[in-house]
């Protein structure tokens, strides 16, 4: 179990949480341990009583109010969940100093790096690029001419940003993304296919994580968009001028075609996809290895291919299930049927009157 150089008292631990403190205030607390893991140095969030149950008396807890005995040391909070992700962040690895150029970074010239910014090494910085305060381009970034890094932005090591790309303020883009590459755009001439020339650029709000590995070309004319607050797996594409609203969640493997509309709230599971020109409307949730042909209503859960209703999709998967009994049953009832008629071993019949 991994320690950290920072240790926090339980009573720190408690005020950070606003929840409340039970045992040694004074007690230290060196990271975050899961139920199997867990020692005496390190804190536990739990919100099941089984794993409450199982664990040893002498770790730290952080488990909902009311549950903590006199035996116990730990914080009682009202939301377990919640409590967790803040901990996390009490022992998150800090990013790379802030305010440095590394020496074998390439900086273009005209060319804007804020004096707060930190741009690691062999990373390039193309003409008429901003980086903004607090920025951190980590090893081996490409930042193409025109682009905007907004304030406290992040960008993992191999990220490629082509050029006229904008990102927003405390955005997060993980390794190997792609940001800007050309559109899959071809005209057919005669059997031949011609290429269309993508002119645009992308657009990023503010909040957005990019996962590791994904795609997201530029527009044709105009910018492919992102809205604020959204989150985006590892390896998923999103065609030219796709229109991505606020806050949704597009799961790893999640591929959207050219010039669809995402609204705003939209979940798309793993390996779901959705046709160019398409709208999914807002709060809509696409199951896993869905295909979307048409358009969505607002709210709507769609499953399958072609992704419908996700009720009705189950019943579908619940008769497909059943299809080798009705079937046989289907057999029998022929059977039934053909003695009835009295047709022969060839089918022929000789039905009475």
């Amino acid at each position: 179990m991994k320690e950290f150089d920072k240790a926090w008292k339980l009573s720190q631990v408690a005020s950070y949480l606003g929840g409340n403190l039970v045992g040694d205030p004074e007690r230290l607390v060196l990271g975050v341990a899961s139920p199997e893991e867990a020692t005496s140095k390190h804190i536990c969030v739990l919100w099941e009583k089984k794993s409450f149950k199982e664990l040893k008396e002498d770790v730290p807890v952080v488990v909902p109010f009311n549950w903590l005995g006199p035996n116990r040391v730990g914080v009682e909070v009202k939301d377990p969940k919640l409590a967790f992700v803040k901990l996390l962040s009490l022992f998150e690895e800090p990013r790379a100093a802030k305010g440095e150029i590394h020496p074998t970074a390439v900086v273009f010239d005209g060319a804007r790096v804020h004096p707060r910014a930190y741009v690691g090494p062999l990373c390039v910085v193309g003409e008429g690029a901003d980086i903004a305060a607090d920025a951190v381009l980590e090893a081996q970034v490409f930042v193409g001419k025109n682009v905007h890094i907004g304030e406290g932005t992040v960008i993992e090591p191999h990220a490629t940003i082509y050029h006229d790309v904008a990102l927003g303020k405390r955005c997060l883009i993980h390794a190997g993304v792609s940001l800007g590459g050309e559109g899959f755009g071809f005209y057919s001439v005669n059997g031949k296919l011609i290429k269309i020339p993508q002119v645009g650029g992308v657009v990023i709000g503010d909040d957005v994580e990019i996962g590791a590995l994904t795609s997201i070309d530029r527009g044709t004319i105009g910018n492919t968009y992102i809205g604020p607050g959204t989150k985006i797996g590892d390896c998923v594409h999103i065609g030219h001028n796709a229109k991505i609203g606020a806050n949704c969640i597009l799961v790893a493997m999640t591929g959207i075609a050219g010039s669809a509309v995402i609204e705003d709230n939209v979940i798309m599971a793993a390996q779901s996809g959705v046709k160019d020109h398409a709208r999914i409307g807002k709060g809509a949730i696409i199951a896993a290895k869905s295909g979307v042909t048409k358009d969505i209503p607002p709210g709507k859960i769609v499953s399958g291919f072609p992704a419908r209703d996700h009720r009705e999709e189950l019943k579908i998967q619940a008769l497909t299930q059943r299809l080798p009994e009705m079937y046989e049953r289907l057999l029998r009832l022929e059977r039934l049927c053909k003695g009835v008629e009295g047709e022969d071993e060839e089918g022929n019949s000789s039905k009475a009157n």
